[in-house]
């Protein structure tokens, strides 16, 4: 996973499959890159390098969306394969945050 910050944006990039076995060590850093950067006021998640995603890994996306949306943050999803983006679509993440 990687981070970075541009003109008051926060793009935090996943390069493996969001899955149950991943999850608990992603939450930990995303908690932490979230608490190192307190002043972007956009916080992206980029899922270019994700493949897969389980039921555990929209766990993680959904907090990371509660955790932004509770700081008055804007929150969004980008680099989503099409299979991802429909997932997301069906259980209509797409009402809740923006998806690109």
């Amino acid at each position: 996973m990687k981070n970075m910050i541009k003109k008051e944006t926060l793009t935090i990039s996943f390069d493996s499959n969001l899955t149950a076995a991943l999850v608990p060590d992603l939450t930990r850093e995303v908690k932490a890159i979230l608490e190192m950067e307190p002043g972007c006021e956009r916080v992206v998640a980029d899922l270019t390098g994700v493949e897969y995603i389980d039921s555990t890994g929209i766990t993680l996306i959904i907090g990371m969306y509660r955790s932004i949306d509770a700081a008055n943050k804007k929150f969004l999803v980008s680099g989503a394969r099409e299979e991802i983006k429909d997932l997301f679509s069906i259980i209509r993440l797409d009402n809740i945050f923006d998806i690109q």
